[in-house]
C-alpha cells in the first residue's frame, strides 16, 4: 500500500504542517500536552506529562480507577488532553506480541496494523485509554484493505487533494500522491508543479483553475484518477457535519471532486438519500404507532447492512463512514 522506496520530493513545509493541524482534532491541537500513567497493583507507580513544554516525569498523582468518567476526570486534573493507563508488566507483553508478528519485508501500513491487533487486545485489561480510541478503532487484516484500495483506485494515476485558504489568498495545503503496481510510490506538493500553475494566481480563482492543476499532474506524474479541491472551512464543515454534508456542499459548488469515480458518486448519492430519508422519517415518526416505528426501524437497518455489505468497503469488514460518525465528534470545536 506505501512502497517501502516512497520517493518523496517538492514538499512544502508549510503545507505540511497545515495538513497535519487538519488531521488533529481541536481539543489535541488547543491542549497538545498527553500523559501516561504506568501502574502496579492498581496503583500509579509512575506518571509522566508529554507535549510542548511538559514537565516530563512529575511525582505520581492516584487514579481512583479506569472506567471511562473517571479517566475522563484523570485527564482534567492533570490539563491534558488524552490519557495512556497501562499496567507494569504490560510493556514487555506488548513488545514480545508485537515483534514476534513483524517481518523484515511487511508494508509499513501492516506493520501499524499489527501493532493496532495487540493493543485492542489488551483494552481495558492492562491497557486503558482517554480518549476510547482502541474500543472505536477497527484492525482489519492488512489483505482486505490492499484489495479494497486496489478496488477503488486504479495502478498508474494519481490521487490529488487541495486545500485552499478561506479568503483564497493561497494554498492551505496540498498532496499529490501516485499509485504503481498496488502502493503509493511518489508524494509531493503543489510545489512539484508551481512553475506551471502559480499558487497565487490559482488560489484566487481556483474553481475555474483546478483543471490546470490536473493537466500539471498528468504531465509531472500521472492522470489523476481522484482529484478533490475545496476550501478550508468547508471541510471542517463536512467533517463535523451530517453524513450528506459533502454532497450538499458539491450541490452548493463549493467542493469539486474531478475526476469523481462511479463508486464515490454511489456513495454520496446513497448518503444524501439516507440522510433525507431519515430527517423525513423523523418529521412523521410521531404520527406514527409504535410499532409501524419499529418496523420501520428494523427495515432501514436491513436496508444499511445490505449496502454494507455490498458496497466499495464491503472486503474491509467495517463500513468507514459508519466509524467516522462514531469519531467526528471529537473534531468539533470545544464550546
Amino acid at each position: 500500500m506505501i512502497s517501502s522506496e516512497l520517493e518523496l520530493a517538492h514538499l512544502d513545509a508549510r503545507h505540511w504542517r497545515n495538513g497535519m493541524r487538519l488531521l488533529m482534532p481541536p481539543r489535541v491541537l488547543d491542549q497538545p500536552r498527553w500523559a501516561l500513567a504506568v501502574r502496579e497493583g492498581g496503583q500509579v507507580i509512575k506518571l509522566v506529562i508529554a507535549g510542548p513544554g511538559a514537565p516530563g516525569a512529575i511525582d505520581p498523582v492516584p487514579l481512583r480507577g479506569t472506567s471511562q468518567k473517571e479517566l475522563e476526570s484523570y485527564a482534567k486534573q492533570l490539563g491534558v488532553a488524552s490519557v495512556i493507563v497501562a499496567d507494569n508488566d504490560l510493556i514487555a507483553k506488548l513488545s514480545a506480541e508485537i515483534e514476534s508478528a513483524l517481518r523484515l519485508d511487511m508494508d509499513g501500513v501492516a506493520q501499524a496494523l499489527v501493532a493496532l491487533r495487540a493493543l485492542k487486545r489488551h483494552a481495558g485489561h492492562g491497557l486503558w485509554t482517554e480518549p476510547p480510541i482502541l474500543d472505536l478503532l477497527p484492525a482489519p487484516g492488512f489483505e482486505p484493505i490492499q484489495k479494497t484500495f486496489d478496488l477503488l483506485v486504479p495502478d498508474h494515476s494519481a490521487l490529488v487533494a487541495y486545500v485552499i485558504e478561506d479568503d483564497r489568498s493561497r494554498i492551505h495545503t496540498s498532496i499529490i500522491a501516485v499509485k504503481d503496481d498496488g502502493d503509493i510510490t511518489r508524494a509531493a506538493g503543489h510545489r512539484a508543479i508551481a512553475d506551471l500553475v502559480p499558487e497565487v494566481a490559482f488560489a484566487r480563482d481556483w474553481q475555474k483553475g483546478y483543471k490546470r492543476v490536473l493537466a500539471a499532474v498528468e504531465e509531472r506524474f500521472a492522470k489523476p484518477s481522484i482529484a478533490l479541491f475545496l476550501e478550508r472551512k468547508t471541510l471542517l464543515d463536512i467533517v463535523t457535519g451530517p453524513s450528506d454534508q459533502l454532497a450538499r456542499e458539491l450541490n452548493a459548488k463549493r467542493v469539486v471532486i474531478d475526476p469523481a469515480p462511479a463508486w464515490l458518486l454511489g456513495l454520496l448519492g446513497g448518503a444524501a438519500a439516507l440522510a433525507m430519508a431519515g430527517r423525513a422519517a423523523k418529521g412523521i415518526a410521531a404520527m406514527m404507532p409504535k410499532g409501524a416505528r419499529d418496523a420501520a426501524s428494523a427495515l432501514a437497518a436491513r436496508a444499511t447492512t445490505a449496502v454494507r455489505e455490498s458496497g466499495p468497503f464491503a472486503a474491509l469488514g467495517f463500513d468507514p463512514i459508519e466509524l467516522w460518525s462514531r469519531l467526528k465528534h471529537f473534531y468539533r470545536a470545544p464550546e
